[in-house]
């Protein structure tokens, strides 16, 4: 595989097509794209741009397209702000989508949980059932021509009982056209979407003051059914900006102390790591291969960290079975890091776990520069604020190492983190 050049602004669109080209024409790489954590698949997807990613789109499986749906279709306005649905979005996704065919954009909407397809239709369109409508307009007398002229000046569509007006004129040719998709072998599918929508839409019709409110508004729903999203995101180590806010405000009014805060407790319980399944073919080293050769690319693409950002973070090497210790150059939190790594494997391990958390935390509640900070601009943050709270945990006494590590052993790093906020 010859090497990428990183490109700068300029290049960027020849360098996303340069990198999927690399891709595609080997079929081993495409087959180890299949492999991808949605997560990882995502931040590609997002490096090559979505209007030019068709192909890894239409490669994707219905499962780590859900996965890539969490990150894409959520965003928030500011840094450390929490995120909102984008139907936007979502239509771009239909547009990529279609490119591959009508049929796989119907088994798209069938195969994706029917709630997450029912919320971006909701928020595109208006559904309405007529019979509902007809009979309250006859009791408006006079009141209900503002509402039938509104009705009949909007863009829509009849379907069965039920009218779909348009929220998003824009959109809605892709949106349209994906439902009648739907309806040719699915049916009963789409009357469910529509259903809830309709039900959806009743709710949110009484909450803004009627119907006719609601037809000539200029803004729409701005609502987030993302429960769901939240409980898969929080079982894979991510942190809500609201938890994120809420553990830094914590932390900078009363610091450190002897008990885990609430927050970093419920994160530990709701985690659940994956584990790597064992192969399970007597010769996989061309796979392995592939799969090697697709990490490379993604590290020059800058997909995937291109190594760890801590040495002292890093798993240990077998030294032959020597336990000769580094120097003391690393600051002391990092120092007793690497030691606790050749002491207790399995603490370290869990002190790992709780670096990673706090990245998580700064990365969704934090901000650099008006923007989320990168996550290698969250480490050296937790680093040094753990370095401040480890320092302040030592106090007067001697700072050594030794008593560092000691310090380490039995203080988890969320904690020290909390003592090293403080005040800020």
């Amino acid at each position: 595989m010859s090497a990428l050049i990183r490109p700068d602004a300029s290049s960027s669109t020849e360098f996303s097509t340069k990198l999927l080209l690399r891709i595609l024409e080997r079929p081993g790489l495409v087959a180890a794209v299949r492999e991808l954590p949605g997560a990882v698949l995502g931040k590609l997807i997002d490096r090559i741009g979505l209007e030019d990613a068709g192909e890894l789109v239409a490669l994707a499986s219905t499962a780590q397209l859900e996965r890539v749906f969490d990150d894409d279709l959520w965003r928030a306005a500011s840094a450390g702000g929490d995120e909102t649905f984008r139907p936007e979005r979502f239509v771009l996704w239909l547009r990529v989508t279609q490119e591959a065919g009508e049929e796989h954009l119907v088994r798209r909407l069938v195969e994706l949980p029917q709630d997450l397809v029912a919320l971006a239709v909701h928020r595109l369109v208006l559904v309405l059932d007529m019979d509902v409508v007809e009979e309250q307009l006859g009791w408006a007398g006079d009141e209900g021509e503002p509402i039938a002229r509104a009705l009949e000046s909007s863009v829509f569509e009849a379907w069965e009982e039920l009218r779909v007006i348009a929220r998003d004129q824009d959109a809605w040719d892709d949106v349209w056209g994906a439902l009648v998709s739907l309806d040719r072998d699915h049916h009963e599918r789409l009357r469910a979407i529509l259903e809830q929508c309709c039900a959806m839409d009743s709710e949110y019709i009484s909450g803004q003051g009627g119907l006719y409110q609601v037809l000539t508004a200029d803004e729409m729903l701005d609502g987030d059914v993302a429960a769901a999203r939240e409980d898969r995101r929080g079982a894979e180590g991510f942190v809500s900006a609201a938890d994120a806010r809420a553990f830094l405000e914590l932390a900078r009014r009363s610091g450190g102390g002897e008990a885990r805060d609430p927050i970093t407790r419920a994160y530990f319980r709701a985690w659940r790591p994956e584990t790597a399944a064992p192969a399970d073919r007597a010769d996989a080293r061309g796979e392995d291969a592939d799969r090697r050769d697709l990490a490379a690319l993604l590290r020059e693409a800058e997909v995937i960290a291109a190594a760890p950002a801590r040495a002292a973070l890093s798993p240990p090497a077998d030294n032959g079975g020597t336990t000769a210790k580094p120097h003391l150059v690393a600051p002391l939190f990092e120092q007793a890091m690497s030691d606790l790594r050749l002491r207790d494997a399995a603490l370290f391990a869990a002190r790992g776990r709780e670096v990673g958390y706090l990245v998580n935390v700064w990365i969704a509640g934090g901000a650099h520069d008006g923007r989320h900070p990168r996550p290698v601009e969250a480490l050296e943050t937790v680093l040094a604020t753990c370095e401040a709270g480890l320092r302040d945990e030592l106090g007067s006494a001697p700072q050594t190492a030794e008593r560092a590590l000691a310090v380490l052993a039995r203080t988890p790093a969320d904690t020290l983190f909390r003592r090293g906020f403080r005040g800020r």
